[in-house]
């Protein structure tokens, strides 16, 4: 028997490299969980948590992908796009991670909006959609460690670097963004300073003379 995939579905596949949809979820979450990053894994086991509690060929941890892809990149994963991704499995936990860090942070009004366009890649409910999100959220919370959920917000951090947006930008918290702000300013005035001569041109030794002239002590006029 052939399973159908949906054209969201074939698009995340496709992100990844990969053709064959049904392959992709099975060797995409076996990959995860033999990591041997523990972070890495306790990914791999999110994912297949949401395939063995909803079922039906997997298309649901994909959901989870194109959720957080979403969040990361600020806008809805292209149908018809194919991104070459530096390290999927980076991209995965990121994706996961900002799906923790950053669907909370949404007004209602942005997560209908992201709930009605992944709804209508993968040809499902938008009640569909947030409870997979809504899964991921409780599911995170039960396997990862306080250690873990450090780590997760690096990789989230890495992937909204990847499409130019800072971990502020996903988690909205004053703290995040003023780290960001902080770290911005920093790299700015690293790069000021490093692109500075070695030496000013107008700058000059207090202990050098010019040439053909001698110093001498200033002189104050008599009383």
């Amino acid at each position: 028997m052939i399973e159908k995939f949906s054209a969201g579905a074939t698009a995340v596949a496709k992100l990844y490299g990969h053709g064959n949809v049904g392959d992709f979820i099975v060797s995409h979450i076996a990959t995860l969980q033999g990591a041997d990053n523990a972070q890495v894994s306790r990914c791999g086991e999110v994912l297949a948590a949401v395939r063995e509690g909803f079922g039906v060929g997997g298309e649901h941890s994909l959901m989870v992908i194109a959720v957080g892809q979403t969040l990361l990149s600020g806008g809805v994963v292209s149908v018809g796009g194919v991104v070459s991704l530096s390290n999927p499995i980076t991209m995965t936990c990121a994706a996961i991670g900002a799906i923790h860090y950053g669907w909370n942070a949404l007004s209602e009004q942005e997560k209908a909006a992201i709930l009605s366009s992944v709804a209508t890649m993968f040809a499902t409910g938008i009640e569909s959609v947030r409870s997979v999100a809504n899964f991921v959220l409780n599911t995170i919370k039960i396997l990862l460690s306080k250690e873990n959920l450090a780590a997760l917000k690096k990789f989230a951090s890495d992937g909204a670097a990847y499409f130019d947006r800072c971990i502020g930008d996903i988690s909205r918290t004053i703290t995040d963004r003023s780290r960001d702000l902080y770290n911005a300013t920093g790299e700015r005035l690293s790069h000021v300073v490093s692109s500075l001569p070695i030496r000013l041109p107008f700058w000059r030794a207090a202990d050098e003379v010019t040439s053909g002239f001698e110093t001498e002590p200033a002189r104050l006029p008599p009383q």
